[in-house]
């Protein structure tokens, strides 16, 4: 988990993406556990998510 979590934090560096996006340049199979990581990484401010795109961001 904590390599995906890593993968995904790399992801955004680049430009703010859907979920589908960051699922595919982490490769992350699972939405859900996608889903779920993002929701805790969240929480501990390391992302946002902007509800008026649908997209996530490195907080």
């Amino acid at each position: 988990m904590l390599n995906d979590r890593e993968n995904i934090l790399i992801a955004l560096r680049e430009k703010p993406l859907k979920v589908y996006e960051i699922m595919k340049r982490a490769n992350v199979a699972n939405e859900e556990a996608c889903q779920s990581l993002l929701l805790k990484m969240r929480d501990e401010g390391s992302v946002k998510f902007d509800i008026h795109k649908g997209r996530w961001q490195v907080g």
